[in-house]
């Protein structure tokens, strides 16, 4: 009997030593609970003072972690859970996890900044066709790397130019949205409307003698740009050749007020108001006073009406921002009267910006000592682009 009840002793203990693998068992293991996993996920993001949790499963227990660069990056086991937090902004480091059997896993931490994602960019833009319509902005804050998409590229392209600048060309007219998201998954959206930029005209007001023409400069809206129609017979108007936005105004006939109406091929329209009288003056410029914007390289050509001979004297106020070229002499019938009157062009600069609207005087001098003046305004027409 005796013996009997030791073989069942016996039986159980060996029962129970397959059961719990043996003597030499490591702790915890168990061949049920599958591979190591931090969380089931290879990197992260967190911001600098963050901490993020991440559950470890699998494996052997009990587990360890260990950070690759501490001054980045902090990581300590808590129990089954990973703790990783964030030190320094804009580094990375590796956080890897070992079980108790030896197997490891790594995690990529990436440490962001505090400053908020942003972009240099309105949250509603709108911009005109065409390269010179273009716009450039910077991106910033977050966590890099940053995405940049365009919802609608038939309307409008959006590039990277590198980790931090973006540009925007418009295509077409329509309505589109930009989104920037940065690596930690936050986004921004900007509403781009794509249209043609503001219609303008050099000048909105003209007094001209009879005979002598001025020309008038469109820029803006979409070309190309067109006479509306409505002239008068004492007005002539013309496209000068060469050009698709210089338009020649002369006077045939003394007149009243009367608009010449321009338009584009939106159907945008502007106007300028012409008086033709006859009145003469010992010697004048025509025309004398016109707007043009900034950096655009613009050129008019302006008449001078004189009875001196010979070449005028003509100076700019402002050269670096107007410059004066092609000045020529007046040209006399054999009874004395003006055949061609004088001429100069005065071009704005194509690199100079302004940061206000900002009037230049153009004055000539005729070999008499008469003087006439013309006033280029030069206006600001984008405050962003000038300190």
């Amino acid at each position: 009997m005796i013996k009997r009840w030791i073989g069942w002793i016996a039986a159980a203990v060996a029962v129970m030593l397959v059961a719990c693998g043996g003597g030499g068992g490591s702790p915890g293991a168990n061949p049920n609970t599958g591979a190591l996993s931090v969380g089931g996920v290879s990197a992260v993001t967190v911001l600098p003072g963050e901490s993020k949790l991440l559950p470890v499963t699998g494996g052997v227990p009990p587990y360890r972690a260990v950070t690759t660069e501490a001054a980045v990056a902090v990581a300590a086991m808590d129990g089954n859970s990973l703790v990783i937090g964030g030190i320094a902004p804009g580094a990375s480091a590796n956080v890897i996890v070992t079980d108790y059997a030896g197997t490891s896993q790594t995690v990529s931490v990436t440490v962001g900044t505090s400053v908020p994602l942003y972009t240099t960019a309105p949250a509603a833009l709108t911009i005109g066709v065409g390269p010179s319509q273009a716009r450039t902005f910077r991106v910033s804050g977050g966590v890099k790397p940053y995405t940049i998409t365009g919802s609608a590229p038939l309307v409008a392209t959006v590039t990277q130019l590198d980790a931090e600048q973006w540009s925007i060309q418009g295509m077409a007219i329509g309505d589109m949205t930009v989104r920037i998201r940065d690596a930690a998954g936050t986004e921004l959206a900007m509403a781009v409307t794509v249209g043609s930029p503001e219609l303008r005209i050099s000048s909105d007001n003209l007094t001209l003698p009879i005979g002598i023409p001025a020309t008038v400069v469109l820029s803006g809206g979409q070309k190309p740009y067109s006479i509306a129609g409505g002239i008068p017979a004492a007005i002539q108007v013309r496209l000068l050749p060469g050009s698709d936005s210089e338009f020649e105004i002369l006077g045939l006939l003394a007149t009243g007020d009367v608009d010449v109406v321009f338009s584009d091929a939106a159907g945008k329209m502007v106007k300028t108001k012409v008086t033709i009288n006859t009145l003469t003056t010992q010697i004048r410029v025509s025309p004398s006073a016109v707007s043009l914007g900034e950096q655009s390289g613009s050129a008019v050509t302006f008449s001078v009406l004189t009875a001196a001979k010979g070449v005028p004297t003509v100076l700019s106020s402002f050269p670096g921002l107007v410059s004066i070229s092609t000045v020529t002499a007046p040209e006399f019938n054999a009874d004395g009267s003006i055949k061609t009157p004088g001429s100069f062009v005065g071009t704005v600069s194509g690199t100079t910006c302004v940061s206000a609207d900002t009037p230049v005087t153009l004055t000539v001098i005729d070999s008499n000592g008469s003087i006439g003046t013309a006033v280029v305004t030069v206006v600001n027409t984008n405050p962003a682009t000038c300190p």
